[in-house]
């Protein structure tokens, strides 16, 4: 969810997405405090107790991704490190990648799932689906040009986007 008044962000709380991998759980982005009571639903809807998940992937260090990342005190949380000290993308999981994606921050990374569709999950990449359908960068960036290459690697690659703000939706592939 994200509310603004013109350009200033009165209100953000970012998309909180568990990747099931079998042995490992890893959940991304954890939202903000406000929302707590919508993540530990989500994650009991699918049957899964906080506890166990092991890794929790943060898309960029902004309060409004990262504010739940005490509920899950048993994981290793990841960030991506910024430009040239991870190189451009590291495996977490079998099907599993941390994918670098600059633009609305340097250290903005992505998740990308090779499940029965491939799924990108882009925290402020793409913020909403409405920056993919006009193909305009996150309002707040630091780089517009970078963000634009960014959303051209995620769009490339995916089947299926889960944006920052929003829920997810399907890429519309031209033949």
């Amino acid at each position: 969810m994200i509310r603004r008044d013109g350009k200033i962000v009165l209100e953000a709380h970012s998309s909180s997405t568990l990747v099931d991998c079998g042995d490992r759980r890893i959940v991304v982005d954890t939202s903000t405090p406000t929302y707590r009571c919508k993540v530990i639903e989500g994650l009991q809807r699918e049957g899964v107790a906080p506890g166990s998940v092991s890794m929790v992937v943060i898309t960029h260090a902004h309060h409004d991704h990262e504010g739940n990342n005490d509920l899950f005190s048993r994981a290793r949380v990841v960030v991506f490190a910024g430009e040239g000290r991870m190189g451009e993308e590291t495996v977490l999981a079998e099907g599993v990648r941390l994918v670098r994606t600059p633009g609305h921050t340097p250290e903005s990374a992505s998740v990308f799932v090779e499940a029965e569709k491939k799924y990108a999950i882009v925290g402020d990449a793409i913020p909403t689906e409405d920056n993919y359908l006009k193909w305009v960068p996150p309002r707040a960036n630091y780089d517009a040009g970078k963000a634009l290459e960014s959303m051209r690697r995620i769009v490339d690659f995916a089947d299926v986007i889960v944006p920052g703000h929003g829920p997810a939706f399907e890429v519309k592939k031209i033949s």
